[in-house]
């Protein structure tokens, strides 16, 4: 295994819920949103969070391969193809991997909204993945699924980032190598980070996020972005909240440019700053920005200013307090 685990963990948090199968066969798995990028970590670095995620229920078939019974909750945006579909592509990577002759039969929730920037691709990648190992008995460990789970975020995002996947998969905070995602670090955080999340009603697609970021880059910002990627890794070791604050509001290589697809960008990060946020940057391709807080009442304090300021500008928004999600991906 190439991943590693950071040895300084808090605790493991519960165990998935008792009984995998229900009556009919059928298992419930829910994948977890995340954060990426945190500033200064392009394509290196994500965390998951607690409390909005997708569900993938599952149940074996006779046929194989791979069928989508039902997508809801997505505005019949998705593709019910198990061939363009994340959470098939991931299930049937499982499948292949264990050269099994029995199909599987998919349900999919979306209880997050695509183009968000909280990882909606990853969340039902991961589920998609975990519901079929699970529906086959568990022959597989989480670390065994680190490829079906970036294949299923290539068929949406068009290449095999890890930076939502991996910390949706294992929970935590992951650090992950771009040019070989299946090099990656698991860090679980010393104590609580209370996290104030916006999402505004803005479509922001990743690949057209990606598309429009420079080829070239001056050499001084990217030194820059390395030093405070480096104190940012550190910060969220030690629980140096203040710190990690700092440090994810001093992208100069990526957030610039994208923050001009999100029109409330700058009234949003300046009402969380004088709400009391530590720092406050984009999440992934945005438009969803986070912000950290201090302690749980901040947090709510901190999101009730950006959802305001997302009304002042002309955009509806949702406000979530969330935290680390120290589990990842698990059955429900």
């Amino acid at each position: 295994m190439q991943g590693s685990e950071d040895v300084l963990s808090e605790s493991a948090g519960p165990p998935e819920a008792a009984g995998s199968v229900d009556v009919t066969g059928t298992v419930r798995v829910f994948g977890p949103a995340s954060l990426s990028n945190l500033g200064p970590g392009f394509d290196a670095i994500g965390l998951c969070i607690t409390g909005i995620g997708d569900v993938v229920e599952a149940r074996l078939d006779a046929a194989p391969g791979v069928r989508i019974e039902a997508i809801e909750g997505d505005g019949g945006v998705l593709p019910t193809d198990p061939a363009c579909n994340t959470a098939a592509v991931a299930a049937q990577t499982v499948l292949d991997a264990l050269r099994v002759e029995q199909g599987l039969v998919l349900r999919i929730c979306k209880q997050m909204p695509n183009g968000s920037g909280i990882g909606s691709s990853a969340a039902s990648a991961v589920a998609g993945a975990w519901a079929a190992n699970v529906a086959l008995g568990r022959p597989l460990d989480k670390e065994d699924l680190v490829q079906a789970v970036l294949s299923g975020e290539q068929i949406a995002s068009g290449a095999r980032h890890g930076d939502n996947v991996l910390p949706a998969l294992f929970g935590g905070l992951v650090l992950v190598s771009a040019s070989d995602p299946s090099r990656y670090r698991r860090i679980r955080l010393p104590k609580a980070l209370p996290i104030a999340l916006v999402l505004p009603e803005v479509r922001v697609f990743t690949k057209a996020a990606r598309d429009m970021l420079p080829a070239q880059v001056p050499l001084r910002d990217a030194v820059h972005n390395a030093g405070e990627l480096a104190f940012l890794v550190d910060a969220f070791h030690c629980g140096d909240w203040e710190t990690v604050g700092r440090c994810i509001m001093q992208d100069r290589l990526v957030e610039p440019v994208r923050a001009t697809l999100v029109p409330c960008y700058d009234a949003v990060r300046a009402a969380a700053m004088d709400a009391g946020a530590l720092g406050c940057a984009l999440t992934g391709s945005g438009p969803a920005l986070f912000a950290l807080a201090e302690t749980a009442a901040a947090a709510e304090q901190i999101v009730e200013a950006m959802v305001d300021a997302c009304g002042r500008t002309g955009f509806a928004a949702r406000g979530i307090v969330t935290s680390v999600d120290p589990d990842g991906v698990r059955v429900v």
